[in-house]
């Protein structure tokens, strides 16, 4: 028998290796999620709006009981383009579950990707392989302008694809006292005003006056949480809903944000079902992985530590609802919040 040729070139045409996640430069800030792999919280809530035959439209609030796996890719992927080099993709899989966190009956259930894109490695490649870095307009723009990506599936029949930039906001640590141990996550959160990137208020489609869309919307806010044992919260409290990330961000030394949404050059995909009577618009999430300091660390002993991981989030999906209220179309809130741990 003749012996063996391996004729394989794969590694070297795509430069592709498996690395560890702690060595893989292409992830950038992905990198913090797999370092939990699994992140698990139960103060957030979640709130939807339904059809409803008997009064139109339901608010439905629940509170959240939910896991969020990460596992890394293990080798950057590269992107190719004619004339402008490679870019280099570093990407995170994600599984997410929620559960209504008293019954734990399953809510949502989500599978997708976090990508982080960069310019690639190389200035020049000899080899001839097309793996050098990109450079020029406008390629080098499609990457730096919206750097992370964040594209997910869910068997509601709906497929999401929401890109933004990120950041890296450091602090002093609570210990050094020269700063309040407070921050206020609304800083690293889209802005805009109604109808703008995160309007937590029910409008009609045809932009007619919405007060008695309103004022049914809040009632029926007030009805939910009674019915889920919440009393004690307000209708304004699922108004803004940024302070149930506010309640939770103290203590923080640094904020990794990732804010993205579909309307930058991305879009949420439909079944026509879906479509027809309650279909989502867009797709609008920020995650901040914050480094969180143990204010009450003091000696330590093998098991403590001094820092840890914290996840929060909050999403937007705004629901179109052709049969709406008063025989017209609405633009209804559904959003989620959620504060997470790394275990």
């Amino acid at each position: 028998m003749a012996p063996f040729k391996n004729l394989a070139t794969t590694p070297l045409a795509f430069n592709r290796r498996a690395l560890a996640s702690g060595s893989n430069p292409a992830l950038g800030p992905l990198a913090q999620l797999v370092t939990g792999n699994t992140w698990v919280g139960d103060t957030g809530f979640n709130l939807m709006v339904v059809p409803n035959p008997k009064q139109q439209f339901l608010v439905m609030i629940s509170q959240l009981f939910e896991t969020h796996s990460f596992e890394a890719v293990p080798a950057p992927v590269p992107n190719r383009s004619p004339m402008n080099g490679t870019a280099q993709n570093g990407a995170v899989k994600y599984s997410q579950i929620v559960a209504e966190n008293v019954t734990k009956s399953i809510l949502h259930e989500e599978t997708g990707m976090w990508l982080n894109q960069t310019l690639g490695t190389l200035v020049s490649d000899p080899s001839g392989n097309g793996l050098q870095m990109v450079t020029g307009q406008p390629a080098s723009s499609y990457i730096t302008t919206n750097q992370v990506l964040r594209s997910g599936t869910i068997p509601h029949g709906n497929t999401i694809h929401a890109t933004g930039p990120w950041s890296d906001n450091q602090f002093q640590t609570p210990f050094s006292g020269d700063v309040s141990p407070y921050i206020d996550t609304a800083n690293f959160l889209p802005a805009g005003s109604p109808p703008g990137p995160l309007n937590f208020l029910p409008v009609y489609v045809d932009g007619s006056d919405p007060s008695d869309l309103q004022a049914e919307y809040k009632a029926q806010i007030q009805t939910s949480l009674d019915n889920i044992g919440q009393g004690a919260l307000s209708v304004e409290d699922f108004i803004n809903p940024i302070g149930f990330l506010n309640q939770y961000a103290n203590n923080i030394t640094d904020i990794v944000a990732m804010p993205v949404s579909t309307r930058n050059g991305g879009a949420v995909l439909n079944v026509p079902f879906e479509n027809a009577f309650a279909g989502p618009q867009d797709f609008i999430c920020t995650f901040l992985i914050e480094t969180i300091e143990d204010t009450t660390f003091f000696a330590p002993t093998q098991d403590e530590q001094q820092f840890y991981l914290q996840l929060q989030y909050l999403q937007s999906i705004p629901l179109l609802l052709p049969s709406g209220f008063n025989g017209k179309p609405v633009l209804f809130p559904h959003w989620n919040v959620n504060t997470l741990i790394a275990i």
